[in-house]
């Protein structure tokens, strides 16, 4: 793609983000999710790791939305954001291994202006209390779904009910986690970050 064109095409989903669009945040998802992990599993070597920066890039961007209109290249900053995090996570990595004894405190990387803690971790345990909180039934349905990751076909001959059924369990199950998510934290998630952060993308 011409990058002019997809320089201007960033700026649009951008300015709709801004605006609360959950469809452009979707497309910023997809559009970008890939090349940029594919960019920080090179830097921490860790697929897990990578996952969990990933999840706070995406989520930073939809709470910072209201700040976006004025970021003239949306894909350089997402890649600085996502650098950014992973020298934060090899920061620690360093301050570890510094404890034990293996480096000199100056070869340490100072970068104080990076975050201590992802928050993308504290969003996972409620998202784990708010699973707790599902009637047993759809509770089931919703682990068979994200944990085992059967499809609702599976599921529906595994416990005898309707694929339709199975599909309303799952989208209630949906509706009700991102209803408890707002009320404790006052923020409206798109779908696609509930997703990512419960590990199901």
């Amino acid at each position: 793609m011409d990058q002019a064109l997809k320089l201007y095409e960033d700026r649009i989903l951008f300015s709709r983000i801004a605006r609360g669009d959950e469809a452009a945040f979707r497309m910023l998802y997809h559009r970008y999710n890939a090349v940029l992990s594919g960019a920080v599993r090179k830097l921490l070597k860790s697929d897990d790791e990578a996952a969990e920066v990933l999840q706070e890039v995406f989520l930073k961007v939809w709470l910072q939305r209201d700040t976006l209109e004025g970021i003239e290249n949306p894909g350089g900053w997402l890649y600085t954001m996502a650098s950014n995090y992973s020298l934060s996570v090899l920061r620690k990595h360093a301050r570890r291994i510094d404890q034990e004894g293996h480096i000199p405190d100056d070869e340490i990387p100072d970068d104080n202006n990076l975050p201590e803690a992802f928050y993308a971790k504290e969003l996972q345990g409620l998202i784990s209390k708010a699973v707790d909180k599902l009637p047993d039934s759809r509770r089931e349905i919703f682990m068979m779904s994200t944990q085992e990751g059967r499809s609702r076909k599976e599921i529906a001959g595994a416990l005898k009910i309707s694929e339709h059924t199975v599909k309303n369990q799952l989208v209630t199950a949906r509706r009700f986690i991102r209803d408890y998510l707002e009320q404790h934290t006052g923020q409206r998630l798109p779908v696609v970050i509930i997703l990512l952060l419960a590990g199901l993308l």
